[in-house]
C-alpha cells in the first residue's frame, strides 16, 4: 500500500501507508508495508518502525520531522530506504515537491496549508529542526527533486570512528556570538513564533491562533515590540525582526 489508500473495511475510513525497504549489507532487501490510521498516528508509528533498522546514533528527532513533513505530500508514493548499514535513510514521495529547496531548511520557511495545520506544528521549523539534529550527530541532510514529481530527503551519518568530513553546520545566525537573554512567557514565545509563521500579523490574528483575547494578544505583541523582537509597519501589522528570528531559532533549537 502506497499513499493514502482506503485499506480498512469501514466505509469512508482511509489509512495512510508507506513502504520501508531495508538494504542489509551482504543480503537482499527487506520490504515492509506500514500503515497508520491518520497523520497524528503516522509520525510516531512510521518513525518507530524505521528507527528499529538504523545504526546507533542516528538522530531520531531528525527522522521524526522528515516523516511528519510527508503530510505536505499527502503520503503519496512514500518509499523509505535504509542503506549503508542503517547510517543512511532516504525518504522519497510523489507529492507536489519543494520549489525553493535552498530555503526549505531555514527556520520560518513553511508550506503548511490551512487544512493540515491541525495535524502539524506549522511554524516553519520541521526541516530546520531536522538539519540541526543531524548536524549535532555529525551528519548531513540533502533535499532533491524526485524523478517526475515529489521530493527526496536523505539523512546520512558517519560511521563510528570515522573522521569527520565536511560536517554540515547549522545556518549562521545574525547574532553569532549569542542572542541576548530575553525572558518571555510561553504565550509570548508562541506569539512571536506565530508572527514569524504568518509573515506579518496583528492582534486579531494572534488572538485567533493562540485562542486568547485580542487585548491579551495586543499586550503580548507590544512587549515583543518593546524588546526589539518585532517591528511594526504603518498599518499596525507586526513582522519579525532579525533579533526576533534568531531568538525563535534559539527557542526551536532547544527542542532538539
Amino acid at each position: 500500500m502506497i499513499g493514502a489508500e482506503q485499506t480498512s473495511g469501514e466505509p469512508g475510513r482511509a489509512e495512510l501507508g508507506i513502504r520501508v525497504v531495508v538494504y542489509p549489507e551482504g543480503g537482499g532487501p527487506e520490504i515492509m508495508e506500514v500503515s497508520a490510521s491518520g497523520p497524528r498516528a503516522a509520525t510516531p508509528k512510521f518513525t518507530r518502525v524505521i528507527m528499529e533498522h538504523v545504526a546507533d546514533g542516528f538522530p531520531e528527532e531528525a527522522l521524526r520531522e522528515i516523516i511528519q513533513n510527508l503530510i505536505h505530500a499527502e503520503y503519496r508514493g512514500v518509499v523509505v530506504s535504509v542503506l549503508d548499514g542503517g547510517r543512511t535513510v532516504r525518504v522519497s514521495d510523489r507529492g507536489p515537491g519543494i520549489k525553493d529547496k535552498s530555503k526549505a531548511m531555514e527556520f520560518g520557511f513553511s508550506g503548511a496549508r490551512p487544512e493540515v495545520l491541525s495535524h502539524i506544528r506549522g511554524v516553519g521549523a520541521g526541516l530546520g529542526i531536522a538539519r540541526e539534529a543531524v548536524a549535532k550527530a555529525g551528519g548531513t541532510v540533502e533535499i532533491e527533486d524526485n524523478i517526475g514529481t515529489g521530493t527526496v530527503v536523505t539523512i546520512s551519518i558517519k560511521e563510528k570512528g570515522e573522521s569527520p568530513r565536511a560536517k554540515e553546520q547549522p545556518t549562521r545566525p545574525r547574532y553569532p556570538d549569542a542572542v541576548p537573554k530575553i525572558n518571555l512567557s510561553e504565550r509570548q514565545q508562541k506569539a512571536l513564533i506565530t508572527v514569524m509563521e504568518e509573515g506579518e500579523a496583528g492582534p486579531s490574528t494572534v488572538a485567533e491562533v493562540l485562542e486568547v483575547s485580542v487585548s491579551t494578544a495586543y499586550r503580548d505583541l507590544s512587549v515583543l515590540e518593546e524588546q526589539g523582537l518585532l517591528l511594526c509597519d504603518e498599518s499596525g501589522k507586526r513582522f519579525i525582526s532579525p533579533l526576533g528570528r534568531d531568538l525563535v531559532r534559539t527557542i526551536i533549537s532547544s527542542w532538539v
